[in-house]
C-alpha cells in the first residue's frame, strides 16, 4: 500500500493535536487590565459584524454556485448533481470555520 495514504492523515492529525495544545495555552493566558478587555471586546465586535456581512454576500454566492453546479451535473455523464451537495458542505464547514 502506498505510504502517502498513511502520511497525510497522520499530519493532519498532528496538526489538530498542536492546535488543541496552543488553543488551551491561549486559554490559559490572562485577559489583561479592564481598558485592553474592552478594546478587545470591541474588535471581536467588529470582526463578527464582518463575518455576519462576509457569510450573507458568501452564502448568495455559494447558492448561486451549488444551483449552476447541480444543473451542470445534469449535462454531463461522466458528472452527477452530487456535487451541488459536496459544494454546500464544504461552503457550511468553512462558514463555520471562521467562527
Amino acid at each position: 500500500m502506498n505510504i502517502v495514504l498513511f502520511i497525510i492523515p497522520a499530519i493532519g492529525l498532528l496538526g489538530l493535536v498542536v492546535t488543541a495544545f496552543k488553543s488551551s495555552w491561549v486559554t490559559k493566558q490572562d485577559a489583561g487590565e479592564p481598558k485592553m478587555q474592552e478594546l478587545a471586546s470591541f474588535i471581536a465586535r467588529g470582526a463578527m459584524a464582518f463575518l455576519k456581512a462576509e457569510w450573507r454576500i458568501l452564502g448568495v454566492f455559494a447558492l448561486i454556485a451549488a444551483v449552476l453546479l447541480g444543473w451542470s451535473g445534469t449535462l454531463i455523464e461522466e458528472s452527477s448533481p452530487i456535487i451541488a451537495v459536496s459544494f454546500i458542505i464544504g461552503a457550511l464547514l468553512s462558514g463555520t470555520h471562521g467562527f
